[in-house]
C-alpha cells in the first residue's frame, strides 16, 4: 500500500485575542508514491512548466497559460487528489475533438441517457472487438473521447479493466469534464496523450 505525505499550512487571524481560521493548504509533498505526485513528476518531465503555471488550493491544483491571450484565463488542466482516487479536469473543447458518437440500443428502454468516456488509446481495438462481440453498432474509429445514447447499464469492468474513464460534469468548473483515475498506468497514459495536446494546442 502506497504511502502518502501531507504538508498542511494553516493561517489564522487573530482579532481581541480570538483566532479565526483563515485558509488551509494541503499538500501532497514531492517524490511520494500517489497518483498526485506521479501526475506532477510526469508534467514535469513533459516540460509542461515551460508554458503552464501552477496554482495550488487546499481543494485542487489548477494549470493554466504563463502567457494568455485575452479572455484565456481558466484554467487547462486540474487535479484533485481524494480518497478514491484522482480527479483530473480538462476543457471541453480539449475533449471534443475525439469524440465519436454511438447510437447503443442492447434493450429498449423508454429513457435513454446521454453518458461520455473516454477510450484509452492503448486499449481502443480491444474496446472495439468487445463491444462488436456484443452485437453493439460502432463507427470505424474507437480513439479518444466520445458520447454515447445508452439504453443499458455500461460494463464496469471497463473501467477497472484501463478500458475507458467514465467523463462527468466537474460542478467546480463547469466548463470541463472530469474523470477519475484509479491506476498509475492509466494515469500515465492519460497524462502523456493531453499534455501533449495542451502544449501543441498553446
Amino acid at each position: 500500500m502506497s504511502k502518502i505525505i501531507y504538508d498542511v499550512i494553516q493561517r489564522f487571524e487573530v482579532e481581541n485575542g480570538v483566532p479565526r481560521l483563515v485558509s488551509t493548504n494541503i499538500q501532497v509533498i514531492e517524490g511520494g508514491e500517489d497518483l498526485l505526485s506521479l501526475a506532477i513528476s510526469m508534467l514535469a518531465k513533459l516540460g509542461f512548466y515551460e508554458k503552464f503555471e501552477e496554482k495550488r488550493t487546499s481543494q485542487y491544483i489548477g494549470y493554466r497559460l504563463k502567457n494568455p491571450g485575452k479572455g484565456a484565463k481558466r484554467y487547462q488542466l486540474v487535479l484533485s487528489q481524494r480518497k478514491d482516487g484522482l480527479y483530473v479536469s480538462l476543457p471541453r473543447d480539449v475533449w471534443e475533438p475525439f469524440l465519436l458518437y454511438l447510437n447503443i440500443t442492447y434493450y429498449a428502454c423508454r429513457y435513454p441517457f446521454l453518458d461520455k468516456y473516454w477510450v484509452l488509446p492503448s486499449n481502443s481495438e480491444l474496446f472495439l472487438e468487445e463491444i462488436v462481440d456484443e452485437g453493439f453498432w460502432t463507427n470505424e474509429q474507437v480513439v479518444g473521447c466520445f458520447e454515447t445514447i445508452v439504453d443499458y447499464e455500461p460494463p464496469s469492468g471497463f473501467e477497472e479493466r484501463g478500458i475507458w474513464l467514465h467523463l462527468e460534469d466537474d460542478q467546480l468548473f463547469p466548463y470541463t469534464w472530469q474523470a477519475k483515475i484509479k491506476l498509475g498506468e492509466i494515469l500515465e497514459e492519460f497524462i502523456t496523450h493531453f499534455a501533449k495536446i495542451l502544449m501543441e494546442k498553446n
